[in-house]
C-alpha cells in the first residue's frame, strides 16, 4: 500500500459483569485514552436486547464521547438501518457531526444477528429489502434533502433536513462486508470497507474494490480505506497476552450468542476459544514484537491500510484494556506510519 496504515478501535461494549452505568464511565475514559494515544477512530457497534452490546443507542454514547474528546473520529459500526427510520437517523447524524465539530463517521448495515431484529417485531425475511430501501434514503439524505419517496417500507414527502452535517458533502461512510457484491455502489459513494473475514478471503474483495474505484478515476492516497476488524490482546509477552485472551474470550463468547440461545434460534458460528480465533485469523494475542509481525502479514496478505481493533472484550478490566492500547500505540503503530 502506498500510504501508511491507520488504526482504529472497534467496540461492542459487551457485558463485563459491572453495571451499565459503570461500564459507560469506564469506556468513556478509555475513549479519552485512545485519543491521547493517537488512534484514528472509535467505532461502536449496535446491538439490542443482548449482552453482546450494552450500548443499544450508538448515537447516545457517541454524543457523550464527543464532549470528552476533540480529535479522535467517532462512528457507528454500524447503524442497523432496519431498526431506524431514515429521517431520524439522518437527524441524529447531523446533530452528532455538530456536537463533535465534524468528526462523525457513518457506518451502515443490516446487522448479523436476526434474533435482535425480532425484538422489534420485524420479520427476518423483511430485513434485506428494508435495509436496501433505507440505505438509499440515508445516502441520499446525507446531502441534506430527500426527494418524495413511496416504497414498500417508507412513504415520505420531500424532506429538507434543518440540521445538516458539518462535513461536506457528508461524513465518511463505512460498510462491513464479506464479499464484492456491493463494491460498485461503494466506489460511487467513496465508502470505506471493513471486512470481518480472514485475510486471504478479504484480499480479492479489496482488490476488486480498488478496480471499481479506478474505473471512476479514483486512485492514490485519497481513496477510501480498506480494512479489517480484529480482536487483539497486547501484553509484555506472548504467553501473558494469549492467557488474557483465553480468559476474556469465555465471557465474550457467552455474550455473543446470548440472545439466539435464549430464543432457540440458530447461533452465529464463533470460535470456541481465543486460540481457535487466532488460528482462524480473526484474533491475535502477543507481545509488541509479535503484534508488529502480525500487522505486517495482514497488510501484505489482505492488501489493507486500516485495522479496527477490538482490544476490550469479555471480562477484561480497565487496566488490561489500557495496557493493550498503550503497548500497541507506543510500540506497534509507529512502525506503520
Amino acid at each position: 500500500m502506498s500510504r501508511g496504515m491507520r488504526f482504529g478501535i472497534f467496540d461492542h461494549i459487551d457485558a463485563n459483569g459491572t453495571s451499565a452505568g459503570e461500564q459507560y464511565a469506564q469506556r468513556l475514559r478509555l475513549v479519552e485514552l485512545y485519543e491521547r494515544l493517537g488512534f484514528y477512530c472509535y467505532h461502536l457497534t449496535e446491538h439490542h436486547a443482548t449482552e453482546l452490546g450494552m450500548a443499544p443507542s450508538p448515537s447516545v454514547f457517541l454524543a457523550a464521547a464527543a464532549q470528552r474528546t476533540s480529535t479522535i473520529r467517532l462512528g457507528s459500526l454500524v447503524y442497523l438501518l432496519p431498526l431506524h427510520h431514515p429521517v431520524r437517523v439522518l437527524e441524529e447524524i447531523g446533530m452528532l457531526d455538530h456536537l463533535s465539530n465534524g468528526r462523525i463517521q457513518v457506518g451502515i448495515g443490516r446487522g448479523g444477528q436476526p434474533a435482535e431484529h425480532t425484538r422489534y417485531g420485524l420479520e427476518v425475511d423483511d430485513l434485506a429489502p428494508m435495509f436496501e430501501e433505507a440505505m438509499d434514503l440515508v445516502v441520499e439524505g446525507l446531502g441534506g434533502t430527500i426527494g418524495a419517496h413511496k416504497g414498500k417500507y417508507y412513504d415520505l414527502p420531500d424532506v429538507d433536513l434543518r440540521v445538516r452535517t458539518v462535513q461536506k458533502p457528508h461524513p465518511p461512510l463505512w460498510y462491513g462486508t464479506a464479499s464484492s457484491h456491493r463494491n460498485a455502489w461503494a466506489a460511487r459513494h467513496d465508502v470505506n470497507l471493513l471486512c470481518l473475514i480472514p485475510d486471504t478471503r478479504a484480499r480479492p474483495v479489496f482488490d476488486d474494490y480498488r478496480e471499481e474505484l479506478a474505473k471512476l478515476g479514483k486512485t492514490g492516497d485519497a481513496i477510501p480505506f480498506t480494512g479489517l476488524a480484529r480482536q487483539l490482546v497486547v501484553a509484555p509477552t506472548d504467553a501473558v497476552a494469549i492467557a488474557l485472551g483465553e480468559r476474556a474470550w469465555k465471557r465474550f463468547a457467552d455474550s455473543f450468542n446470548w440472545l439466539p440461545r435464549r430464543l432457540a434460534m440458530p447461533e452465529f458460528p464463533l470460535a470456541p476459544t481465543f486460540g481457535a480465533a487466532m488460528e482462524s485469523g480473526m484474533a491475535f494475542g502477543g507481545s509488541p514484537a509479535s503484534v508488529r509481525d502480525w500487522v505486517a502479514r495482514s497488510r501484505e496478505d489482505a492488501g489493507i491500510d486500516y485495522m479496527a481493533l477490538e482490544i476490550g472484550f469479555g471480562d477484561m478490566n480497565q487496566e488490561e484494556i489500557a495496557q493493550s492500547a498503550e503497548l500497541f500505540a507506543r510500540e506497534v503503530m509507529p512502525e506503520f506510519a
